[in-house]
């Protein structure tokens, strides 16, 4: 009830945001030049108010996974979308991020937009870990596990997770930041339950935590 109350309420603000926007456009194109530049900033705005509306929309689908439409997609274009996003946020945090998906192999069964939340949930994440360290690295890979699975993790040089915290940062309303809800993890995890998968932490290479889940391969459809 919660999630279609806020549906509702949020849609119309966000409407109206990406009408402002599309409207300031048209004007900023007889600017010239300096016009161009900031009509590209209005554009990818405009892009994250939709896909904002767009998760919304799908939280209450959370409460309802048999109605979930899952669809062939690539790992790699899913983040590509995200790029815009992503280096800015390394670039205020002074993140070194690096992207090892394995292409070709990486199409997936999925609901893009909430596998793109899921992604920048735990990429987010990571770079929250990593802010007062003097190594800022966080890593993207995916990788085939089996003809019927793919696997996609986000590890950084954060400090890592104590193994006596593991199953509790899982849990709604549980949070290590002084600003944070709580709820990242917690509908991260539950996003990718509804896909058939397990969201779990493990050690990283680079001394931090791996947050990583599994999708299901195109692959295992078309070989049966």
């Amino acid at each position: 009830e919660m999630a279609a109350v806020l549906a509702h309420e949020l849609n119309q603000p966000l409407t109206a945001a990406t009408n402002y926007l599309h409207s300031a456009l048209p004007d900023l194109s007889r600017c010239g030049p300096m016009g161009d530049s900031v009509g590209h900033t209005l554009e990818l705005a405009k892009g994250q108010v939709l896909r904002a509306g767009q998760i919304i929309r799908r939280m209450k689908c959370l409460l309802t996974p048999e109605h979930h439409e899952l669809r062939i997609e690539t790992v790699s274009s899913m983040i590509d979308d995200l790029a815009p996003i992503i280096g800015l946020l390394a670039g205020e945090g002074h993140v070194q991020i690096r992207y090892e998906i394995e292409q070709g192999v990486d199409a997936v069964f999925a609901e893009r937009i909430q596998i793109q939340q899921t992604m920048l949930n735990l990429i987010r994440n990571a770079m929250e870990a990593v802010h007062e360290r003097p190594r800022r690295e966080v890593i993207v890979s995916g990788r085939a596990l089996s003809p019927s699975l793919f696997e996609v993790c986000v590890e950084d040089s954060g400090p890592g997770i104590p193994e006596s915290d593991v199953e509790r940062i899982f849990r709604p309303l549980t949070t290590t930041k002084t600003e944070g809800m709580g709820l990242g993890l917690s509908v991260s995890r539950t996003i990718v339950q509804n896909h058939g998968g397990k969201l779990l932490v493990r050690p990283s290479r680079l001394g931090g935590a791996a947050f990583f889940f599994t999708l299901k391969r195109e692959l295992e459809e078309t070989e049966e």
